[in-house]
């Protein structure tokens, strides 16, 4: 009997270690995450503070983004409305919807095409969404005035995972193309745009809008921190735990 009570307790030991080990590991990976996202921040609050960027002319236009994920612009050109594209089945406040990425042309009809995130909009399918009712707030120009288009916003990521299987939805008798997340390089294979690098999110429309916020730029490090605090208090109950157990067990065989 006592051989079958201390191979037990060897088993419950070893399974204790390797589950508290796990879990400290785990814990501090969630902290190195924390680290990552807090100097992704400082750096992001340096770029928002920085001069607004005005893009007025084609060749303002980078090839790259590197350093202007987070800094504030203002685009000059014209809307491509025919281009628009239906990023399908994104919800806000537990309704069905749409996110509605419309191409601006920086410069003007032969300039850049730098993507723009306007906002979402309602949709029962999460597919088809009122592309007319976005533009409603939009100011109309006077008669005979032909001006040039502007919008105002912060660069986002152009990488927020793969499209998945490219959709043609028919809105307003006009065909758009309709992807699962915002993948330049879907847009580029499935359409007649060839979009930049960049992708601003406009800033957030008037609040009587039927368009509303896109969705948030990232203002905080997350619940990594608070994931790791969760792991090592598992650490602990699984270490701490198994010695009250131990303890007892040697406490109730003692004469």
């Amino acid at each position: 009997m006592y051989a079958v009570t201390f191979s037990r307790k060897i088993l419950l030991c070893a399974v204790a270690i390797g589950l508290g080990a796990l879990f400290i590991r785990l814990g501090f990976w969630q902290l190195d995450r924390h680290a990552e996202r807090s100097a992704g921040l400082g750096t992001r609050a340096e770029r928002i503070a920085a001069p607004v960027l005005e893009w007025v002319r084609p060749d303002d236009v980078p090839a790259d983004t590197a350093g202007f994920v987070g800094r504030r612009a203002r685009l000059t050109g014209r809307w491509d409305r025919a281009g628009e594209v239906v990023l399908r089945s994104r919800t806000l406040n537990g309704r069905a919807g749409a996110e509605v990425l419309t191409p601006l042309l920086v410069g003007g009809d032969a300039g850049q095409v730098v993507m723009v995130l306007r906002g979402w909009l309602p949709a029962p399918d999460g597919l088809s969404p009122d592309l007319a009712a976005g533009w409603a707030h939009a100011p109309a120009p006077a008669a005979g005035e032909d001006r040039p288009d502007r919008v105002e916003g912060v660069f986002v990521s152009s990488r927020d995972g793969r499209g998945g299987q490219p959709l043609r939805v028919e809105i307003s008798g006009r065909p758009h193309l309709a992807i699962a997340g915002l993948d330049l390089d879907l847009i580029r294979r499935e359409s007649a745009l060839d979009p930049s690098a960049h992708v601003l999110r406009a800033n957030d429309p008037p609040p009587d809008a039927v368009l509303r916020p896109a969705r948030a730029v990232e203002t905080d490090a997350g619940p990594h921190f608070s994931y790791a605090i969760q792991w090592f208090s598992f650490a602990v109950i699984a270490l701490g735990g198994t010695a009250i157990l131990l303890r007892s067990s040697s406490e109730r065989k003692t004469p």
